[in-house]
C-alpha cells in the first residue's frame, strides 16, 4: 500500500518537482498540497502549486491556501529566481476552501492522520501555528520529514538554510514538539546532485509526468551551472520526497537539534548536537548525513518515465 503524504510547500521550481514527484510515484500516494509564504508570496505560491498540479493531470489533488506571513515577520531575503511565476499555463483549479491550518487540523485528528507522512519542503509556519492552536497534533502526526536547516554552512547566511531562517520561531516550535522528525538538509542536497544528462533523460520520457517536471528540474540544474559554473545542480524539496518513498537512500545520525532564534550571526541556525548522550540530553531529530544519488535520481526515472 502506498505511503500517504501531505506536503507543505512555498513553489517554486524544486517545490513543484517534488509536488510532481509525490504525486507519479508509485510508492507514495499524495493527499493533498497546503501552501505558506517563503521563496514567494503566498498568491504565487497557490498559483504555481495549481499550475504544475494541473498540468500534471493531478487536478484530484487539493491545494489549500495557509498563512501569508511569518511569525515575526522579520525580513529576510529572497532569491529572484524562486520569487517566479513558473512557466506554466494560468491555472483554471482553485484552492480549496478551507484554510491550511484548518485542514492540516481535521485531517491529522482524523482517521488517516497516523497513517500520513508530514513532508514541509518550506518554512514551517503551518505546521507550528496548527500545533499552537492543536497541541495534541504532535500525538496524531507520525513522522515528519522535512527540507530545511544546516548542520554545516548555510545558504541564507553562513549559519542558515533559507527555510529555518524564514520563520525560525516557528521551526523551533516544531523541532521541540516531540514528533518524530527526519531534517532533509543542505548536507543531503548537495550531495543528491542531477547531472544535465540525468535532466536530459528525464526531459525526454514521453509521460505526463516528465513533460511538466523535466522541463522544471532542467532549469533547476541550469541555474547551478550558469550561476556557480557547476557541472551538476540541486533539486532540495524533492529529496525530503525521495526520502519518504525510500528510506534508505537517506543516511542519517541522531542529535538534539535546537533553532537559534537570538544570535547576531547566527539567527535562524539549526543547531545540531550528535553528542547529546554526554550532555544528558536525549535525540530530537534524525538528522540526514547523506544520500545514495545514484538511487535519488533513479527516483525520478521511476516516477516520470512511465
Amino acid at each position: 500500500m502506498p505511503q500517504k503524504l501531505i506536503i507543505d510547500v512555498d513553489t517554486g521550481g524544486d517545490d513543484a518537482v517534488a509536488i510532481l514527484l509525490a504525486g507519479y510515484h508509485p510508492a507514495v500516494e499524495l493527499v493533498a498540497v497546503t501552501c505558506v509564504e517563503g521563496n514567494a508570496p503566498l498568491e504565487l505560491v497557490v498559483r504555481n502549486s495549481l499550475a504544475a498540479l494541473e498540468q500534471g493531470n493531478l487536478a484530484h489533488v487539493p491545494v489549500y491556501a495557509g498563512i501569508d506571513r511569518h511569525m515575526h515577520q522579520q525580513p529576510y531575503p529572497r532569491d529572484p529566481d524562486q520569487e517566479r511565476r513558473l512557466k506554466l499555463p494560468e491555472p483554471t483549479l482553485a484552492p480549496a476552501a478551507a484554510h491550511a491550518v484548518d485542514f492540516l487540523i481535521d485531517y491529522y485528528l482524523g482517521p488517516a492522520g497516523p497513517d500520513t507522512v508530514l513532508v514541509p519542503v518550506a518554512p514551517l509556519t503551518n505546521i507550528a501555528v496548527a500545533l499552537l492552536r492543536q497541541p495534541q497534533l504532535a500525538r496524531r502526526i507520525p513522522q515528519i520529514v522535512l527540507m530545511g536547516g544546516a548542520y554545516t554552512e548555510g545558504n541564507t547566511t553562513p549559519s542558515a538554510e533559507f527555510n529555518i531562517y524564514a520563520d525560525p520561531e516557528a521551526a523551533r516550535i516544531v523541532f521541540q514538539a516531540g514528533i518524530p522528525l527526519k531534517m532533509v538538509g543542505l548536507e543531503v542536497t548537495r550531495q543528491a546532485l542531477v547531472t544535465p544528462a540525468d535532466a536530459d533523460r528525464i526531459l525526454s520520457y514521453p509521460t505526463p509526468g516528465a513533460a511538466v517536471a523535466g522541463p522544471l528540474i532542467h532549469e533547476e540544474v541550469d541555474w547551478f551551472v550558469r550561476k556557480f559554473g557547476a557541472a551538476a545542480g540541486q533539486v532540495y524539496d524533492a529529496c525530503a520526497v525521495a526520502a519518504v518513498i525510500e528510506p534508505a537512500i537517506l543516511h542519517t545520525r541522531p542529535a538534539r537539534c535546537d533553532i537559534e532564534l537570538s544570535g547576531e550571526l547566527t539567527r535562524g541556525r539549526t543547531v545540531c548536537d550528535f553528542g547529546y548522550q554526554f550532555r544528558g540530553v536525549a535525540a530530537n531529530v534524525d538528522v540526514g548525513v547523506g544520500i545514495n544519488r545514484d538511487r535519488f535520481v533513479a527516483i525520478f526515472d521511476e516516477a516520470f518515465g512511465g
